[in-house]
């Protein structure tokens, strides 16, 4: 059962999720094409973007632009910088780290009535 404080449900959250990932492995991947040049990356790039709008489109026919935007985009920074720092060893620093802790907290505060 959906708690009263939550305005969006699983199936919702699971495309959120979804969505938010693939923007992820796009950006992870148009980086390691930037990189190194590889012609894959840039192809699964290009099969895996227009999945990606398909994905936030859907979610957009249950909540609005505002709404739909903040959840998949706050979850793409913080997971863009989880990417960087574990699959490229990039440096993060702590204020890096709270900026993710604040985008969860974000991400809960968009998600309550």
């Amino acid at each position: 059962m959906q708690s009263s404080l939550m305005k969006i449900d699983l199936v919702v959250w699971t495309v959120v999720l979804a969505c938010a990932a693939l923007f992820i492995l796009c950006d992870g991947l148009s980086a390691h094409w930037g990189k190194t040049g590889s012609g894959r990356s840039l192809a699964v790039v290009m099969l895996l973007s227009p999945v990606s709008y398909f994905a936030f489109a859907f979610i957009n026919t249950r909540l609005n632009l505002a709404v739909t935007g903040a959840l998949v985009n706050t979850i793409v920074v913080a997971g863009a910088v989880l990417v960087g720092a574990i699959v490229f060893k990039e440096e993060v620093s702590t204020a890096q780290y709270l900026g993710i802790a604040l985008a969860l907290v974000a991400l809960t505060l968009l998600n309550v009535d």
